[in-house]
């Protein structure tokens, strides 16, 4: 049982939560600057912390995860873990309302977080919290970024119940959950949260705030990808090109064993994915009438 100022000097805090909070600090046997987290013992059980800190250690040696250092010290109040410092802060810092983040700055985080993703995905575990605040940045350009927080991470084929609350990254069959219910895990519900997200940093804005048949804007897509040749586009994703519809559409797909794995955003890094871009001054505009939508058909 130890005190923070024992192991480090504190420099300013980072973050806060309902859960605990994100300091960062000097560590005083090394002088090197963490990133230091602090997990509360009374909302958190010692299990399920060396879990997050196991699973945190465990997956530190991908490019594109936060490391973690494998060692933790306890206090009177808390539970507390050491990890790399991510200098450039969240990418939800960095996101501006209404306009995002640039294309090919969005374009690099897909890649990164696919890689990822399909890392965990690829040693049978799934994230269940991927959103901006949980990808960090070593640098406000995101050239190099880091995915974070495995306090949700399960292995695939757990039994999960529903959330507390419903937030606009959770799929549909999560937020279609009662309380009774369990979900087999699978990696598909990172799928989904993958691409809100993407949406997300390439607009400022949701598409919606929850994935059920009485949010609004959320059933106009469900109408549109049911019918795409019936239903017209809806107004929130008229700015993409052709390519960048088909791929949301892939990642998108309320059937879980219809949507495409995260890596297949590599088929469209090199293409535009607003429309009116300008490439070596030459404006890609496309005109609607001459966008043919190729659309994955949902399974029945």
């Amino acid at each position: 049982m130890l005190e923070i100022s024992e192991c480090y000097n504190v420099i300013k805090k980072l973050g806060q939560g309902s859960y605990g909070k994100v300091l960062l600090a000097q560590n005083k046997s090394t002088g090197e600057p963490v990133a230091v987290k602090l997990v509360r013992k009374d909302r958190t059980q010692l299990q399920t912390f060396l879990m997050e800190l196991s699973l945190s250690i465990t997956l530190s040696d991908h490019p594109n995860i936060i490391g973690t250092y494998p060692i933790f010290i306890g206090t009177m109040d808390h539970f507390v873990l050491s990890q790399e410092l991510a200098t450039a802060g969240t990418l939800h810092d960095i996101i501006q309302s209404e306009v995002g983040i640039p294309e090919d700055a969005v374009k690099r985080c897909a890649l990164q977080i696919s890689w990822a993703l399909d890392y965990m995905h690829g040693r049978g575990l799934v994230h269940r919290d991927l959103k901006p605040d949980n990808v960090l940045l070593m640098d406000k350009d995101c050239y190099q970024i880091k995915l974070s927080d495995f306090g949700l991470t399960k292995p695939v084929g757990t039994n999960v119940s529903s959330m507390s609350h419903i937030i606009p990254y959770m799929s549909p069959e999560l937020c279609d959950l009662k309380e009774e219910q369990c979900l087999i895990l699978d990696p598909t519900i990172d799928t989904w949260a993958f691409g809100v997200l993407l949406f997300v940093i390439l607009t400022g804005y949701f598409p919606w705030l929850e994935a059920i048949e009485t949010n609004t804007m959320y059933q106009v897509y469900i109408n549109w990808k049911q019918s795409p040749h019936r239903s017209p586009l809806p107004a929130q994703w008229e700015m993409f090109s052709r390519e960048a519809i088909n791929m949301f559409g892939n990642l998108l797909t309320p059937c879980p064993s219809s949507r495409h794995p995260v890596l297949s955003v590599f088929d469209y890094l090199t293409l535009p994915w607003k429309r009116n871009l300008l490439e070596n001054g030459t404006n890609l505009a496309v005109e609607e009438e001459e966008m043919e939508i190729e659309v994955v058909e949902d399974s029945q």
